[in-house]
């Protein structure tokens, strides 16, 4: 209790001279950000935001300084948020969707320099599975991954071809020392196109796929030791071309 006091006080002090104002935040309500089409929506905490649906979105508004979790349902399934109100009234939302039976790609932490800092492996990730569903070859490498991010905070969209951090749950940007925070936690992406390397020329996978990266609490040196434990894809092998 003690030390979510200070880091409360932290934030507090951090934002001080930031007067707190009414904020909106707005996901989308479909199958590829929550897992379900959301019928109803129920929030722990509502002296921290208030929330709301309209059409295919929906929104949250800021009341005061906390955090809260939400719960999404279809009436049948759910799905779970956390949501943290900072001291100027932005909104930070994390979602964990209701899975079913979404194309999931476990993510494992690797470790670099002697061991003494880990960081998340997305693109491994995504070279793993590609391999073991025979888009290519374990020598070829990823050069550009392009996607939108279908979820509000874990991951951002794909910037110059490469993949993007984002935020601990109280909306601080992640570094790469503290990848760790990712822990846990899922993302859903929709790749437009993915460029690997192959024998010195350059293919494309233009997939508009949808995939749902689940990231681990396990740490490995390399993905040549995690066992091809994935699903079937959906992609189409007639979408790998050359550019």
């Amino acid at each position: 209790m003690l030390k979510q006091l200070l880091k409360d006080r932290v934030v507090t002090l951090s934002c001080k001279e930031i007067p707190f104002q009414q904020h909106v935040y707005k996901i989308q309500n479909c199958v590829e950000v929550l897992g379900i089409e959301t019928k109803s929506l129920q929030i722990e905490n509502d002296n921290i935001v208030t929330g709301y649906m309209v059409d295919q979105s929906i929104f949250f508004k800021s009341l005061r300084f906390g955090q809260t979790n939400i719960t999404f349902s279809n009436g049948v399934n759910k799905a779970s948020g956390h949501l943290f109100v900072r001291p100027s009234g932005e909104i930070v939302v994390e979602v964990k969707p209701y899975l079913g039976d979404a194309e999931i790609v476990p993510v494992y932490f690797r470790t670099i320099l002697a061991d003494t800092i880990i960081a998340i492996d997305l693109k491994g990730a995504l070279k793993h599975y590609l391999v073991a569903h025979q888009f290519m070859n374990r020598e070829d490498s990823i050069s550009e991954v392009h996607y939108r991010s279908m979820h509000p905070n874990v991951l951002k969209d794909s910037y110059a071809g490469h993949f993007v951090l984002g935020c601990h749950v109280d909306g601080r940007d992640i570094l790469n020392a503290q990848e760790y925070a990712l822990a846990n936690r899922q993302a859903t992406l929709m790749f437009s196109e993915i460029v690997i390397q192959q024998n010195g020329t350059k293919k494309t996978v233009v997939s508009n796929q949808f995939l749902t990266f689940m990231i681990t609490n396990q740490v490995f040196v390399s993905y040549e030791s995690i066992p091809d434990n994935l699903r079937e894809t959906n992609f189409d092998r007639d979408q790998l071309i050359s550019v």
